[in-house]
């Protein structure tokens, strides 16, 4: 299912023209990403789905995660998919040596500026496989919260957003463009288990 997922994405981005196609490494094996997580000692057991995500692409390249703008990077809203080995870096830094978030919760995605979306690898969690928002300024909840209800259901609100039109590309600009309704009804429809969209509802 993830791999169907990424390749029809893959056409959706080729057709709204994002310069993220420029970025995306090719994908790594199983082995490579169990070979990266050993040489930095990470104790992490991965759902199978996050190995077909970086069987597709590794990612956005070091280089151009650390030259590009964060608007031109943005697979969705606050979400750059970087390379595994950023990835590992975030973890350490900031849910090991710091704990700002539970061990166990490893980012896939992050917006660049502090914010990431989390996948719950832990074996004994009842959420394992779902991605949890880590947002400190964000002022409706505090740590961590639920907001796709898989993988699965993360790449397919991406997805749609694309083929609907709620993420899209002005002529000449490289910056994803949002429609924020219909991106957070689409959100919604595809993730009804997660709490986030509860929260705002609430909020009103």
């Amino acid at each position: 299912m993830i791999g169907q997922l990424c390749e029809e994405l893959l056409l959706e981005l080729e057709r709204a023209k994002s310069p993220v196609l420029s970025y995306l490494q090719p994908g790594i094996s199983k082995k490579d990403v169990d070979n990266i997580l050993e040489m930095t000692d990470i104790d992490i057991s991965f759902p199978q789905e996050v190995y077909a995500l970086y069987g597709w692409k590794n990612g956005i390249s070091d280089e151009d995660a650390d030259t590009r703008s964060i608007g031109e990077l943005s697979l969705f809203t606050l979400g750059i998919f970087v390379s595994l080995n950023l990835a590992v870096e975030d973890y350490l830094g900031r849910a090991i040596h710091k704990s700002y978030w539970a061990k166990g919760l490893f980012p896939l995605f992050g917006s660049g500026g502090g914010d990431y979306y989390l996948i719950d690898t832990n074996k004994r969690s009842a959420h394992r496989g779902m991605i949890l928002y880590y947002s400190p300024s964000n002022p409706y909840f505090r740590g961590t919260v639920s907001i796709f209800d898989s993988l699965d259901s993360c790449l397919s609100s991406i997805l749609e957003c694309y083929r609907t039109k709620a993420y899209y590309f002005e002529p000449d600009s490289p910056y994803l463009e949002i429609e924020a309704n219909s991106e957070m009804a689409i959100r919604k429809k595809y993730n009804p288990r997660s709490e986030y969209y509860k929260i705002l509802d609430k909020a009103k």
